[in-house]
């Protein structure tokens, strides 16, 4: 079935050594983005001492968010993620200078911030800061300039910054927490005051700089980087204490470091009770916004000139109501409790009571949404049935394996076998009550609409290519004659109709087609030719129905099929993934003319595939009701065994970006290898 064609150009393509070592995976230094800064927010203190942090001069680099201070390597490459994102950090090696680490076409980049001091005269000089050809007077200028001007900051490599990476921490605790010892700190601190004496006097130390902390709030504004106080972001991040609901509640103010009395403002130990509804003529003197209480010794209230009648004490002893009259004239103490409220009102305000107390056990209940920052795949820790402990790239014995169980099943059972695989990735069948929890939502298709659902998001790339890439390996893996690779199409295609038209799994039907669309697969021009000859109608299936379905769904002009379980979902992750910036535009939003189009219809689309995500969790449901799953089969549709088939188990841990680009390379060598190019020049 399959020969040592694949594994002499696999051996070729792929390095049996040891992926780079990075940082622990485990590492709880994550991205701090506003939306994380929002959902794990520091203590008060940490957080009062990063605001005094970002109010310094903006022309200091540790005023800005983006500069993380002395953090190690590996850590700044785990935080730039995507393309365009940049951090500033210090030099552990040569200590006083800057590094910038930023993240383009998938691979961390550092660059040198070079130093020097220009002498314009014996009692006259200035730094400048440069990453390529341009000087500047200091960092946050340069970062100023490279982003506003979107400019490269090589020319060598065109790395573009756009997307700051901000901290959520003091420096101070950056380094407490990477472990750098206060010398070592200490040693960078003294050399960088030793280079500003050299200075001109024109160049602030932060002491006697002049400039009041107001002109300092107007610079930070100017200079674009984080606002003067983290209040400003949202102020709901961080929930008012007990003191400050109180002195809301009742319109008082309370010095600061000062506990709230009983007697503060006339506060009742306990919140008063709610006031009996009544018609308005029965409240005497009621329209006032306020009630003089005339000064009685017979008055519960103590000594005040003006109090709500929502502060007054409840009352001790039953009361009358007196007649406006009487009450004034006399100087008797103000009632404010009524008689003879009605059944109804007793009713009411135990309905309001009741919803109180649901409104807080639904608080109380509440669970913030956890944000993922390591992949569901981990293909080092895989249980594999099929797979030995330690496996080469596509390993003769386990991709005859494979093709065995495919071969066993009809293109129905492997249909619902492909979907019970993507209705676990995508959380759209078995999710817990506890990962419901963590995820906010009840369903993994609301997740991926969300800002933290962006592990969710790479995770479902990831695993839309790498099952692109298994299908055409199955096709070019097919050596032998012609004969067999066209039946290897023909059931391909025959899965692909039955995910279209009955299963409703359209994330594994453009997997697939996807792949029957590669370049090295379409160029395969006998094997489409056998294919038309031996197996007619489903190559008619194939190119009068498939093929325009699928262009339309991704320009958003398909038609739904009946059933649908697992919802288009690429072009989603696409749109919220990709970088802003992109060299070369692939996608057809960004080749078509109706581009915008295409865009605003697939974000309405997505808006639709949460708004109905119960509707499809019920249709996979109602179509894996009563299936018999094969469980080594379903192992082989999993993202895990496929990382490590087509990888190796080292290979699978290497960076997404070489993963791909290297076995693309095997793809093209397997198909020259099935059908040369031709050498004969074409006659027109």
């Amino acid at each position: 079935m399959t020969s040592s064609l694949v594994q002499n150009i696999a051996d070729d393509f792929h390095g049996y050594r040891e992926p780079a070592a990075g940082p622990d995976a485990t590492v709880d230094y994550v991205k701090f983005s506003r939306d994380q800064f929002i959902l794990d927010c520091p203590s008060e203190k940490l957080r009062k001492e990063l605001e005094e942090e970002l109010k310094m001069d903006c022309e200091e680099p540790r005023s800005h968010a983006w500069y993380h201070g002395s953090i190690p390597r590996q850590v700044a490459e785990n935080l730039v993620q995507r393309d365009g994102d940049f951090l500033i950090r210090d030099s552990l090696s040569l200590p006083g200078s800057y590094v910038l680490t930023c993240q383009w076409r998938n691979t961390a980049q550092h660059f040198k911030i070079n130093k020097k001091v220009v002498m314009l005269n014996e009692a006259y000089s200035r730094a400048e800061y440069r990453l390529d050809r341009e000087g500047f007077d200091s960092i946050p200028a340069l970062i100023r300039y490279y982003v506003g001007n979107r400019k490269p900051v090589s020319q060598v490599v065109g790395a573009i910054i756009f997307q700051p990476i901000n901290r959520g921490l003091p420096l101070r605790c950056l380094e407490e927490k990477h472990g750098l010892s206060s010398s070592h700190r200490e040693r960078l601190m003294s050399q960088e005051r030793r280079n500003q004496k050299r200075l001109s006097l024109n160049i602030t130390n932060g002491h006697d700089n002049g400039i009041a902390r107001g002109s300092q709030l107007r610079l930070k504004d100017r200079c674009g980087s984080q606002p003067a106080s983290l209040n400003q972001v949202q102020e709901r991040r961080h929930p008012l204490k007990p003191k400050q609901l109180l002195c809301n509640f009742y319109g008082t103010r309370v010095p600061p470091g000062q506990a709230i009395r009983g007697s503060d403002s006339q506060l009742c130990p306990k919140p008063p009770p709610k006031p009996s509804k009544v018609p308005l003529a029965r409240l005497a003197h009621s329209s006032c916004p306020q009630a003089r209480v005339p000064s009685s010794s017979s008055s519960n209230l103590t000594d005040t000139s003006c109090v709500s009648p929502r502060l007054a004490a409840p009352p001790q002893e039953p009361r009358r109501v007196e007649t406006p009259d009487s009450s004034w004239a006399s100087g008797g103490s103000l009632l404010f409790s009524l008689e003879n409220t009605s059944e109804e009102e007793d009713e009411d305000a135990g309905k309001d009571e009741e919803k109180d107390k649901r409104r807080k056990k639904e608080r109380s209940s509440f669970q913030r949404p956890v944000i993922e920052t390591e992949s569901m795949f981990r293909p080092a820790e895989f249980d594999s049935r099929l797979l030995p402990l330690e496996n080469k790239p596509l390993e003769m014995a386990v991709l005859k394996r494979a093709k065995e169980l495919v071969l066993s099943h009809n293109h129905h059972s492997i249909a619902r076998h492909l979907l019970m695989a993507d209705c676990q990735v995508a959380r759209i069948l078995g999710v817990t009550p506890e990962l419901k929890g963590q995820m906010g939502v009840s369903s993994g298709l609301e997740l991926v609409t969300l800002p933290h659902g962006r592990q969710l998001r790479l995770d479902l790339m990831e695993r839309h290519h790498t099952m692109a890439i298994a299908v055409a390996v199955d096709i070019l893996g097919c050596t032998g004659s012609v004969e067999e690779r066209a039946s290897t199409l023909n059931r391909l295609i025959l899965v692909a109709i039955e995910l279209k038209d009955t299963v409703g799994d359209l994330f594994a039907f453009t997997a697939l087609m996807k792949a029957l669309d590669l370049p090295q697969i379409s160029r395969l021009e006998e094997t489409w030719t056998t294919l038309r000859r031996n197996f007619t109608q489903t190559a008619i299936s194939y190119e009068k129905t498939l093929k325009p379905f699928y262009k339309n769904l991704y320009e958003g002009t398909a038609s739904s099929p009946p059933v649908v379980c697992v919802p288009l979902l690429l072009p989603l992750l696409t749109l919220m993934e990709r970088p802003s910036i992109a060299p070369d535009g692939v996608e057809l939003w960004e080749t078509s003319d109706q581009g915008c189009d295409i865009m605003l219809r697939h974000l309405e689309a997505a808006r639709n595939v949460a708004r109905n995500a119960q509707s499809y969790t019920a249709n996979a449901q109602k179509i894996l009701q009563g299936f018999q799953c094969d469980d080594d089969l379903l192992e082989v549709f999993k993202t895990d065994f496929q990382l490590r088939l087509l990888w190796g188990s080292r290979g699978a841990a290497v960076n997404q970006s070489d993963r791909y680009n290297k076995f693309n390379l095997i793809l093209t060598a397997l198909s020259r290898k099935l059908e040369p190019p031709s050498t004969t020049p074409t006659i027109i």
